[in-house]
């Protein structure tokens, strides 16, 4: 009877064994990127080795800028962040991210997943000469070729509200956020850690109609550099204004040709159709407030509500400024151009002792 039942508990085992080692085996078997969305786990940024002297350098730039508002939310600009972007980590637990920035975490992962199903003919000669310019001219030559790339992409506005793969933005053209994303994953397969590359979501200052938001993608090279600005056309080509439907969309001829072979990639540097790569201080975008900063590991809201007014300037006195109330209880004022007073932005002392991570408690605002 013992044999009988060791016997029976060997089969049970390897049946056992034969149904689960495949489904173990095709797990292991799986690329980075999908293995990394099965468990949940972000890969580590910048932030983890994040230094008090590089966190106290953003701050100070944070307390002696300027908030902007717009539709009850307040904004820094995008310069006065800098990399403190990437010294902040994406996904803090003790921060709700905002709809808006779920929203668009999840739009790029989509649009990451359709890329690992499907690339632009092509693709893999882009990412083979990004590649190999990073290894032969270093990471800002590697960026400013795959900034130049891109922007050879026709802009197309109307577009919906979701993030296009590569694939359909080759296809179908697109408008800033598809020129960021495509960016985005063309410096991911050629070589870039993700930690390095931040999408930014940057409002307009006075009013939230969707047409007045912008997205580019910002690149941070190393700890020394500043970190650079990839923005992307918005208007018709120069050769497009001829009667050519078919020329309307997609690729422009040289970044057809480049595609096919018939020439090197690094030839769209001799009249680059877009923007080209900048240091974000000198970026045509350095003024917007920026909202959120996001990839694909999560989000980063530098938005916030803005106070409630307690009264308003009496028409006797027209050039008085508004005065306003924090949910602190402290009265400031806001100028009639729409700036608000600058901010005092520091690290809570209570809990930088009870944490020892810099990035602990970091932002805890209050007016002057």
């Amino acid at each position: 009877m013992p044999l009988a039942r060791l016997l029976l508990c060997f089969l049970q085992c390897s049946f056992a064994a034969a149904v689960l080692l495949p489904v173990v085996a095709g797990a292991a078997n799986l690329p980075v990127e999908s293995q990394r969305y099965a468990s949940g786990t972000p890969d580590a940024g910048p932030s983890d080795s994040v230094t008090p002297h590089a966190l106290k350098a953003g701050i100070e730039r944070l307390r002696t800028g300027t908030w902007w508002e717009a539709n009850r939310k307040i904004r820094p600009e995008l310069a006065q962040v800098g990399d403190l972007m990437f010294l902040l980590p994406l996904a803090d637990r003790n921060l709700e991210p905002s709809s808006d920035a779920i929203g668009r975490v999840q739009r790029l992962r989509e649009a990451l997943r359709s890329h690992l199903t499907r690339e632009p003919a092509g693709w893999t000669r882009l990412v083979t000469q990004v590649r190999a310019a990073r290894v032969k001219a270093g990471d800002a030559s590697a960026v400013l070729l795959a900034d130049a790339l891109i922007n050879e992409v026709r802009y197309r506005d109307g577009t919906d509200g979701t993030y296009y793969a590569p694939a359909r933005f080759f296809a179908e053209s697109g408008v800033c956020k598809d020129f960021a994303v495509a960016k985005y994953l063309l410096l991911r397969d050629a070589g870039f850690d993700i930690a390095r590359l931040r999408l930014v979501s940057l409002a307009p200052r006075y009013n939230n109609t969707p047409d007045d938001w912008h997205v580019i993608l910002v690149v941070q090279i190393d700890a020394a550099s500043e970190p650079l600005a990839l923005d992307s056309p918005n208007a018709k080509r120069a050769d497009d204004t001829a009667n050519q439907a078919s020329a309307s969309i997609g690729p422009s001829a040289l970044l057809g040709a480049i595609l096919a072979g018939r020439e090197p990639a690094d030839a769209v540097l001799r009249a680059p159709a877009g923007p080209l790569t900048t240091p974000l201080s000198r970026s045509g975008q350095a003024r917007r407030p920026l909202a959120t900063v996001f990839n694909e590991q999560g989000s980063r809201s530098f938005e916030r509500a803005a106070p409630d007014a307690l009264r308003r300037a009496s028409t006797a006195g027209r050039s008085a400024n508004a005065l306003y109330v924090d949910e602190m209880g402290e009265q400031w004022t806001v100028d009639g151009s729409g700036k608000f007073p600058k901010w005092r932005v520091a690290v809570d002392q209570t809990d930088a002792l009870a944490k020892p991570d810099p990035a602990a408690g970091l932002i805890r605002v209050a007016a002057r």
